[in-house]
């Protein structure tokens, strides 16, 4: 299972956060992520800046679409020092979108189909907004309760509908082949869908997973119950847990899984 870690996971200025990877079964990791801590965003001591991206395309395509989204939207981001963070966030999802366009410009027929989903979360003290394109979910456990936070842009959404209404069974929605196929992503064209709400509060023990797709080899009740049974221990072993978890599923068509676990920890 390879794996990356964030430089400086675990407490640090107050925030207690780790991010982890698995490559599944794919032949390569299209997943990226990154951490910004506050003093480079000009945030509080206990702020943090969480991009996750899922890239799409095939081999090295996916690799560089979801690298090169994270790196400019975070580089966008932190031009835009003491604006107003909404502002910031849009900034940097048409930055990353801009800059997929010019990879396809560019390369052409190497990257044909290159794509990228982005969830980028940002934390300030008890508060979380976020900006999200695509299907990498943002869930928030709060007292043993799951609740995932951005809309998904996929096929997804709409099976999820469909079992509220009592015509699918959540098993039916869960097999369905078509759940993963995107409404919305960055390709370097339109951006048809985002999810951009206003921030909201979270409380001292709330825990929030930051991910990509591959996690929802697990229900969310399954997501839960690992995020409380090492909720006492910290952020590293909760994103430790998640992955093992998802291992011990042995799907045999295995995403990549990336997740970023944030504890709110005062």
């Amino acid at each position: 299972m390879p794996e990356k870690s964030l430089e400086g996971e675990g407490m640090l200025d107050g925030r207690d956060f780790a991010g982890r990877q698995s490559q599944g079964v794919r032949e390569v990791q299209e997943d990226s992520y990154g951490v910004v801590m506050a003093s480079e965003f000009g945030g509080g001591v206990r702020d943090l800046f969480v991009l996750v991206a899922d890239g799409m395309g095939g081999h090295a395509a996916g690799e560089v679409a979801s690298g090169l989204a994270v790196k400019s939207f975070a580089g966008k981001f932190l031009e835009g020092g003491l604006g107003c963070d909404g502002a910031r966030l849009w900034d940097g999802v048409e930055e990353a979108n801009r800059r997929i366009a010019a990879e396809i410009k560019a390369k052409g027929k190497a990257v044909a189909g290159m794509g990228t989903t982005m969830l980028a979360m940002l934390v300030r003290g008890r508060h979380v907004r976020w900006l999200s394109v695509g299907d990498s979910p943002l869930y928030r456990v709060s007292g043993g309760r799951i609740e995932r936070l951005n809309r998904i842009h996929s096929r997804a959404t709409a099976l999820a509908e469909e079992v509220k209404a009592g015509r699918l069974t959540e098993a039916e929605a869960r097999r369905d082949p078509s759940r993963h196929t995107l409404t919305s992503a960055l390709i370097g064209e339109v951006i048809y869908e985002v999810d951009d709400p206003a921030a909201m509060g979270v409380e001292v023990g709330d825990v929030l997973v930051a991910s990509t797709d591959g996690i929802e080899t697990l229900t969310g009740g399954e997501i839960a119950e690992v995020v409380v049974g090492q909720a006492n221990r910290g952020a590293l072993e909760i994103a430790e847990a998640l992955l093992a978890a998802v291992a011990a599923k042995k799907m045999p068509r295995q995403d990549n899984t990336t997740v970023v676990v944030v504890r709110i920890s005062g």
